[in-house]
């Protein structure tokens, strides 16, 4: 294992913080870097990112590694068009880029916005800032007219949100979506076992308390999907109770939740990510496939508490 690899290993996982104004050093000091950054004339001052981080329907995070604060996103509705809000100032410190931070700032803004029905979301950039412009493009941002009077930029984006698809880390209240949800697909193709029942009436017991995690998907506030994360040690982890929806399987939800877990594992330097599943489920295991999991052959496989389980998958970073 190169060295560079283990000094990736040891960086502390990632989270991302709502700042407040009573705390917004970290946030000042990544908006003035990112000025720097992409070499414009500044366009805020400490007064008025003083005004966003007290008003309640603006907000800045801040990406923190461990203690250390390496990113920022700012929202900021949008007066001129009925439900929107702009996207500013997402900036990442550039020793740490391509470790999904960006993607993570930009999800937590995307959530927030839906959750206060925000139906639009706009941003403008600089045509020079490729990586950035490629960045928003591959999450669902199109070109659209200029809508401000920012003699700096060139580019003009937008995104819809209204149908998007939203996955967010587990709740309180979120037991009986995660019971039914899996509920549904385990009693259409095989029947509950007792693990399952284990599982899914207890997941604080099951999944939580043990270090791992449970993701929803939703779409316009309704859970359509989910997916559970158990931890196994050793920074191993176990992808489990994975499903969608009847009604809205075929849209990419599967696909969706299993990027944001992945990103999730990502984001604590994973060993091995694990799956357990079943022959007949062949759109899953085509999903496993071309998400990059690889078949264990079958000296390496372990005795697995389902009796349906007969196909066995694992990651593991290069």
């Amino acid at each position: 294992m190169s060295d560079k690899r283990r000094e990736v290993e040891r960086l502390p996982e990632l989270r991302v913080e709502r700042a407040h104004v009573s705390r917004p050093d970290d946030a000042l000091a990544l908006v003035e870097e990112y000025y720097e950054a992409i070499q414009v004339i500044a366009r805020d001052n400490r007064d008025s990112l003083l005004h966003i981080l007290s008003d309640p329907q603006s907000a800045i995070w801040v990406a923190y590694s461990g203690e250390v604060a390496i990113g920022c996103i700012l929202f900021r509705p949008l007066t001129q068009f009925e439900s929107a809000g702009e996207i500013k100032r997402l900036y990442v410190r550039p020793a740490y880029h391509a470790r999904g931070v960006a993607r993570l700032l930009l999800r937590t803004l995307e959530q927030f916005a839906q959750e206060r029905n925000i139906a639009w979301l706009y941003l403008d950039t600089k045509d020079d800032l490729t990586e950035a412009i490629a960045f928003y493009r591959s999450h669902g941002y199109t070109p659209c007219a200029r809508y401000n009077e920012n003699p700096q930029a060139t580019i003009f984006l937008r995104k819809e949100l209204t149908s998007e698809v939203i996955v967010r880390t587990f709740r309180p209240g979120d037991e009986e979506a995660f019971r039914t949800l899996n509920e549904a697909w385990i009693e259409e193709y095989f029947h509950l076992e007792e693990k399952d029942r284990q599982t899914l009436n207890d997941p604080h017991s099951y999944v939580l308390a043990p270090g791992g995690q449970i993701f929803i998907a939703l779409r316009n506030g309704e859970a359509v999907g989910c997916c559970a994360l158990l931890a196994m040690g050793d920074r191993s982890w176990e992808i489990a109770k994975m499903g969608v929806s009847k009604q809205q399987r075929g849209h990419g939800i599967g696909r969706r939740l299993l990027n944001y877990v992945i990103e999730y594992a990502k984001a604590r330097s994973y060993e091995r990510l694990y799956i357990e599943t079943n022959s007949r489920l062949v759109d899953a295991i085509h999903l496993y496939e071309s998400m990059g999991f690889r078949h264990i052959p079958p000296e390496g496989i372990q005795p697995s508490p389902y009796a349906r389980a007969d196909v066995f998958l694992e990651m593991i970073p290069d």
